[in-house]
């Protein structure tokens, strides 16, 4: 028995009841969320729990940010995790997978702040391109939020400025709050707060983004928007719709991701080229100490024969570290000199050169004299402690006594 006529009904029921379906309706915003959208150049995009606007902005390949300059093939390239980590990382962060993230917020924290604009930069074959998450309203946190969510993947190497202790807790508070997501997918985060301390605060102690970007890119921002008037900024869109403002908020956002991106190229190739690309000795110092906690002394040397060829000297303190790597590497010749270098004033750099020099004399040299001599010569060194003479005096002690045995 054939099927076909009882096939042939069902179709004709199926598009009998598909007539009777209404249309989808065409989605018609708000006046005041097609205001913002046109004023900020963005779209409307619609979810299930909301609406937001979305800005996108393209960096193209020869952007110029101050004095650097966004080189083309960045998407192949990479970059060592052990140049962002206190610890021996041995894998490479692939600039595909990483996401630069940044947040403006109703306030500093809490379960009361919300992310009211994410801004994420990634690289393409194109350039830098950065996609900005902004919510008309409080009601349509949770669609932006879902679809933000969704463009983190669990491969996804996110990089911030102080997102470990700000950034990522409120996305994930207000992800948790809103029913989105209990934990943010992603693979690895670079915090480039804490890179840039470990490697620019001795020179420049300011280590704010926005003196980062002018001490090490030569990039000034114009008529920028103070961080802590972000806030007032968004209240004044809720409350009167006001926008005189928001066009700068967004330039906020921006420049400080594009500025990560280029951050995390800077500190990438000074851990590659051993100091290669940098121009002031105490970043040198500062990067000597980062490879002095890993036991890499041969690093550690090329670093020095870098700072030698300023010409202008180091400071005694990184002269007397230097002096320290030389002689865990068994280099004491070079150790020497540096001591020597140390002796003329008199201090704690000073004091700690001659106890080296009165060490070495003593244990490679068997020059007890010449021990003795440095070892007098730290007791006239200023602010030494108690402890300090006590444990001096018995080396003198002992080495006068040495010298009398051997004559």
């Amino acid at each position: 028995m054939s099927h076909k006529p009882l096939t042939d009904k069902l179709q004709r029921f199926g598009s009998q009841i598909n007539s009777l379906r209404p249309a989808t309706p065409k989605i018609k915003y708000p006046d005041r969320y097609q205001l913002l959208a046109e004023t900020v150049g963005g779209e409307l995009v619609a979810g299930s729990a909301g609406c937001y606007c979305l800005i996108r902005t393209l960096f193209p390949v020869g952007f110029k940010h101050g004095a650097f300059i966004l080189g083309a093939d960045v998407i192949e390239k990479s970059v060592p995790a052990a140049a962002f980590s206190p610890f021996e990382e041995s894998f490479e962060l692939p600039y595909s997978s990483m996401k630069f993230v940044d947040t403006e917020t109703t306030g500093l924290g809490g379960s009361g702040a919300v992310a009211f604009l994410i801004g994420a930069g990634q690289v393409t074959n194109h350039g830098f391109e950065v996609s900005q998450y902004l919510i008309p309203d409080y009601s349509d946190e949770a669609a932006m939020l879902e679809d933000f969510h969704q463009n983190l993947s669990t491969g996804s190497t996110v990089v911030s400025f102080n997102g470990a202790s700000f950034d990522l807790p409120v996305l994930q508070d207000r992800m948790i709050i809103n029913r989105v997501a209990r934990k943010l997918d992603y693979e690895y985060h670079l915090d480039l707060l804490h890179s840039a301390r470990r490697l620019f605060k001795r020179r420049l102690q300011d280590c704010t983004l926005t003196n980062l970007e002018r001490q090490l890119f030569s990039f000034y921002r114009t008529d920028d928007i103070p961080g802590y008037l972000v806030p007032s900024v968004y209240f004044e869109w809720l409350s009167a719709q006001g926008l005189t403002q928001m066009q700068k908020v967004l330039e906020h956002n921006r420049y400080d991701i594009v500025s990560l991106y280029f951050l995390t190229h800077l500190i990438s190739n000074a851990y590659q080229s051993d100091g290669g690309s940098l121009e002031h000795s105490e970043d040198l110092h500062s990067l000597s100490r980062f490879y002095e906690r890993r036991r890499e002394n041969a690093r550690i040397e090329k670093v020095y024969n870098r700072v030698q060829q300023f010409g202008n000297g180091i400071s005694p303190d990184a002269a007397l570290h230097f002096a320290r790597n030389f002689k865990r590497s068994q280099n004491l010749q070079e150790s020497v000199k540096i001591w020597e270098s140390l002796i003329t004033e008199k201090s704690s750099e000073s004091f700690w050169a001659c106890i080296e020099l009165a060490k070495y004399y003593e244990h490679h040299r068997k020059d007890f004299k010449i021990a003795l001599e440095y070892a007098g010569a730290a007791v006239q060194c200023d602010g030494l402690t108690d402890k300090l003479l006590l444990t001096l005096n018995k080396r003198v002690n002992r080495l006068t006594k040495k010298l009398k045995f051997h004559g």
